[in-house]
């Protein structure tokens, strides 16, 4: 199970794939990011064979208290800042209002 919070940084990579996956449902990359950062829980989600990642459920509130549920996986850890603590690439899959 990941935890974000054990990282010290967070980045996300966005691309025109998740990017059009959110607009479909509404939701913008801006406001998934405020999730992670916000009061949240996270769940690991099903396992599909193809996947290279192990993906999980976020669900957590924006800075305007819209409630989405977001589908992630950690891509990338590393300690690129060392000495200020871990690194975490995010890429969120899809996400919706719930």
């Amino acid at each position: 199970m990941v935890q974000v919070s054990k990282f010290k940084w967070l980045e996300f990579e966005w691309d025109e794939h998740n990017t059009e996956e959110l607009q479909r449902h509404s939701v913008f990359p801006t406001e998934t990011e405020e999730c992670f950062y916000n009061e949240h829980e996270v769940f690991r989600n099903k396992r599909k064979p193809k996947r290279k990642y192990e993906t999980y459920k976020l669900i957590g509130k924006t800075n305007a208290g819209k409630k989405l549920l977001l589908i992630f996986f950690v891509k990338e850890k590393s300690t690129v800042r060392s000495s200020q603590g871990a690194v975490a690439l995010i890429r969120v899959i899809t996400g919706w209002e719930v």
